[in-house]
């Protein structure tokens, strides 16, 4: 009964889809939008491959080229930030010129419309059926269409046609972006993102601060609770005045700065539910009877919201918290008045990227996130799923060009980097070639890998094997250490004892916590989901705050339940995708 609601709301989604984006497909003044299909160039251009032959000569494997060439064709999204030099274009540049003499395939763009139009032109398509060879989807639009049945399989041509390189980058992190592409044991779908794990928590501590109270970094939750305490109570910052704060917060409560993740996985809870989320990325963890289960509703969660109500009341979180952005609590913070918060890798580069060249005497150490036990900690990552997909229409007459594409990109990016396309800058204008094919792929642990180079180079003294990007690091790293210290970032960024040397450490002992869940949104938690979030917020703010008793968590999971969270539940567990 799951599967058939789900096929049911996947269609009703689909024709509320449609009935918006036709809406809006007119310009102000009532006028046909210049960007529909019709008025493309390319409009009378085959859906699929079209200058085949009875002696087409065909790739036997990732590399080769199609002789005669073949027409590929793909709709594409303009980034208003992307600049074209004279006689350049989406539809003409470096690459597609690349690929049509190396490959033998000539892309063309069915139709082109802003980045902000895309979605929901994208839904006109898929709606129409009149669908490209290739092409770029969300989320939502891949389970839409994996229902309809009008993608193809690519399992088959995975195997054969995905270089080594190719299938290197889609596999890496733990593979969670190849799952999220497999749907009942099939792929269906290329990762266009995700992958990465580096949105793990650390804890940023003022070290100065640190030394004024007489304390030393964190080896238990106890420790962070005494810690934030002492920076509230204990003037750490040696003025004579009661005017600071332990730990920074805001309204967003889940985030790459100032956010609760790893506050709660120090309890060992994972829940993610950010304020100005979508309300459908959520986390899951496998239950006792081997099923996925929300991790927000979790007893470990409300022994968390336990301790942020000790540490509010103690006067350790900005008593405003809850009607601040990430701006004002960056600048809480660089203003002196907070010392110690919960974040991702980039913290370093903002909001506390100046503070030891502007406030003399002061720095930040970046430490592991701790147990409040004697198990150990996990840290918690969502930035594993893919939030979009390429896909290839059932109909493509070569549904193995676009990893040929693929291919070719990730090797002259990745493998061959000084024979790739970069960006340029030429009359004051960045031109950014790497964002002009059809479709692109990356590395996700290329950050990772780059600050063990780095570190390697510092501790032997020896950069020599390094390449051009990670000895751009070395050398920031070498001249903070000169005394530049407007390069701090990159020190706390790449060498020993930075954010990527804790997230490393997390990531050899195998202590990253990811959902359970590797599907994408359900249909439920896209119909609800953005009121459930909201109902989450306004619940452990007030928990958090003391307006409503810790015990008011029970109330509210029952109530989660009953609005929508069974169905999800359902859906999640009847989806085939629980690892």
């Amino acid at each position: 009964m799951v599967v058939k609601k789900w096929k049911q709301l996947a269609l009703v989604m689909l024709v509320l889809a449609l009935v918006t984006v036709t809406a809006c497909s007119k310009d102000n003044n009532g006028e046909k939008a210049s960007n529909s299909p019709s008025d493309s160039p390319s409009a009378n251009a085959s859906a699929s491959s079209s200058s085949t032959t009875a002696k087409q000569t065909v790739p036997d494997g990732p590399t080769g080229k199609y002789d005669p060439p073949i027409e590929l064709t793909t709709v594409r999204s303009v980034n208003a930030g992307v600049k074209f030099q004279a006689g350049d274009s989406l539809d003409s540049n470096v690459w597609t010129k690349d690929f049509e003499s190396v490959l033998g395939i000539k892309v063309i763009n069915k139709w082109k419309v802003s980045d902000q139009q895309y979605q929901n032109k994208m839904a006109v398509t898929m709606a129409s059926g009149d669908l490209p060879d290739f092409m770029l989807v969300d989320a939502q639009q891949f389970q839409i269409l994996v229902q309809a049945g009008t993608i193809a399989d690519l399992t088959d041509v995975y195997a054969k046609y995905a270089s080594e390189l190719t299938k290197k980058s889609i596999e890496e992190g733990g593979g969670l972006r190849l799952k999220a592409s497999t749907v009942n044991g099939k792929i269906m779908g290329i990762p266009a993102d995700g992958g990465g794990r580096d949105d793990a928590h650390s804890i940023y501590i003022r070290t100065d601060w640190l030394k004024n109270v007489g304390l030393e970094p964190p080896k238990t939750m106890d420790d962070v609770i005494k810690i934030a305490t002492a920076f509230t109570k204990n003037d750490p910052d040696k003025n004579g005045k009661n005017d600071t704060y332990g730990l920074s917060l805001d309204m967003s409560l889940f985030n790459g700065w100032s956010g609760l993740e790893g506050f709660f996985n120090g309890y060992h809870a994972y829940p993610f539910n950010p304020t100005k989320g979508t309300g459908t990325n959520l986390n899951f963890v496998k239950g006792a009877d081997g099923k996925a289960a929300w991790a927000d509703v979790q007893p470990e969660v409300k022994t968390a919201l336990g301790k942020l109500q000790e540490l509010f009341k103690a006067g350790a979180i900005y008593p405003e918290f809850s009607v601040i952005d990430g701006i004002k609590s960056g600048e809480l913070v660089t203003s002196n008045k907070v010392g110690m918060a919960f974040g991702a890798f980039w913290v370093p580069t903002w909001p506390i990227n100046n503070m030891k060249k502007d406030l003399p005497g002061s720095d930040w150490g970046i430490y592991p996130i701790v147990s409040a036990d004697d198990k150990p900690v996990m840290a918690q990552s969502t930035g594993g799923l893919p939030s979009k997909y390429y896909v290839v229409s059932k109909e493509s007459k070569h549904p193995e060009a676009p990893f040929i594409l693929l291919n070719r990109y990730v090797d002259k990016l990745f493998s061959n980097f000084d024979q790739a396309y970069h960006s340029v800058d030429a009359d004051g204008v960045n031109y950014a070639f790497h964002m002009y094919p059809p479709i692109n792929g990356s590395f996700a642990e290329k950050n990772q890998d780059a600050a063990y180079a780095v570190q390697d180079a510092i501790n032997s003294k020896d950069p020599s094997k390094l390449d051009t990007e990670q000895k751009q690091y070395y050398d920031q790293v070498e001249k903070y250490r000169a005394g530049d210290l407007s390069l701090w970032a990159a020190e706390k960024l790449w060498a020993p004892g930075g954010s990527f040397d804790v997230i490393g450490q997390y990531k050899k002992e195998n202590r990253i916590f990811q959902s359970v869940f590797t599907g994408n949104p359900t249909p439920t938690m896209v119909a609800k989901g953005p009121s459930l979030r909201d109902e989450e917020v306004r619940t452990f703010t007030s928990i958090i705050m003391g307006a409503k008793p810790l015990d008011y968590f029970d109330e509210w999971v029952t109530k989660w339940m009953d609005s929508g969270g069974k169905d999800i539940l359902d859906e999640v567990n009847s989806s085939g995708q629980i690892q």
